[in-house]
C-alpha cells in the first residue's frame, strides 16, 4: 500500500479536508481515485463531515469548509 493513501476512516476524512483545502471544486471522483477508494466509499465519508458542505449546482458549485 502507497505511504499517502488513507488507511482508516479518520485519515480518510482528514484526506477529503486536506484535498478541500487545495481545490474546493474537486470531484468526488478525483478524491476517490486519490485515495484509493470508490466513489462510493467517498459519498459515505463525506456525509459523516458535519462541517463540509457542496454550494450550488453540480457544475457551477464548490465545497465550503467551516470551522
Amino acid at each position: 500500500v502507497p505511504h499517502d493513501v488513507p488507511q482508516g476512516r479518520d485519515e480518510l476524512i482528514e484526506f477529503i479536508k486536506a484535498q478541500v483545502r487545495l481545490n474546493n471544486k474537486i470531484t468526488r471522483q478525483a478524491i476517490a481515485e486519490g485515495a484509493g477508494v470508490s466513489v462510493k466509499t467517498i459519498q459515505r465519508t463525506l456525509k459523516e463531515i458535519d462541517n463540509l458542505k457542496y454550494v450550488g449546482s453540480g457544475n457551477s458549485g464548490h465545497w465550503e469548509l467551516r470551522g
